[in-house]
């Protein structure tokens, strides 16, 4: 495929990047999402998302960089993490290779959140004051999340990790792999006592919000939060084709910056 870095010679990318100094880095996790959904929901959502943006745009893709900082979910097995110091260095190695082949515009897929984001933030920065490169940062799983609308599961369901939109979306991509019939309604524990927890590193007193980083399981019993029960591969088509629509929008724009 044409938008595929590694599949392309260096004489073809040399070429190319005298028309589009753009390319796509799509980053996954491994980590657990549930009893129902894989460990690979982040990488396998960056990776369907990058190939569909990058068909329809023809903007370069490389090869999806499968890790990311999944700390807190360690203790789940078959969660894979590596530390902020690992994938921050290892992105910036990446980026300045992908710089010297001509690029400078390195948009970033992110499919996982946690401290992915933040890390890619940093380092877009700085490859901006050293490199004056544009580092865009794409949080795939927070734009769906924006696109989903009030009441879309009906009332009182809460999204949540490995939960909604995260099991619709997975069951619309990969059938084969969802396991709808352990989708369960996750109530988070509060392990803290007066603190109510909305995730394993926010917790509530007096109605106020406060940062305790905490293990996942210490406020979930299987690594998923929210209620997947309402899940559906019709809702999760509906929410990736707008989020396809969204970035071809995003990335054709940022494809016509002049750097």
């Amino acid at each position: 495929m044409s938008y595929m870095l590694h599949k392309k010679t260096w004489n073809q990318i040399k070429n190319e990047t005298k028309k589009s100094k753009t390319v796509i880095v799509p980053l996954g996790s491994m980590e657990a999402h549930g009893p129902h959904n894989p460990v690979g929901s982040c990488y396998l959502l960056a990776e369907a998302v990058s190939n569909s943006v990058g068909e329809k745009t023809n903007i370069s893709v490389t090869p999806l960089i499968p890790f990311g900082v999944s700390d807190m979910y360690q203790h789940f097995p078959g969660t894979i993490t590596v530390s902020s110091n690992t994938l921050s260095l290892y992105v910036k190695e990446v980026s300045n290779s992908l710089i010297r082949s001509g690029f400078n515009k390195i948009i970033f897929f992110s499919a996982h959140g946690g401290n992915n984001i933040p890390v890619l933030k940093e380092l877009a920065l700085e490859l901006r004051e050293t490199k004056g490169v544009l580092c865009p940062v794409v949080h795939l799983w927070g734009i769906i999340s924006q696109l989903v609308k009030p009441g879309l599961w009906g009332e009182n369901i809460v999204p949540g990790h490995g939960g909604e939109p995260t099991t619709s979306v997975i069951q619309y991509l990969f059938p084969e792999l969802v396991k709808i019939d352990k989708a369960r309604h996750n109530p988070l524990i509060n392990p803290i006592k007066d603190f109510s927890s909305l995730s394993h590193d926010s917790h509530k007193l007096n109605n106020i919000t406060y940062t305790i980083p905490l293990f996942a399981d210490e406020i979930t019993e299987n690594s998923a939060t929210g209620n997947s029960t309402k899940a559906s591969k019709e809702v999760g088509r509906v929410l990736y084709e707008q989020l396809i629509e969204h970035l071809v929008d995003f990335v054709t724009k940022i494809d016509e910056i002049n750097v």
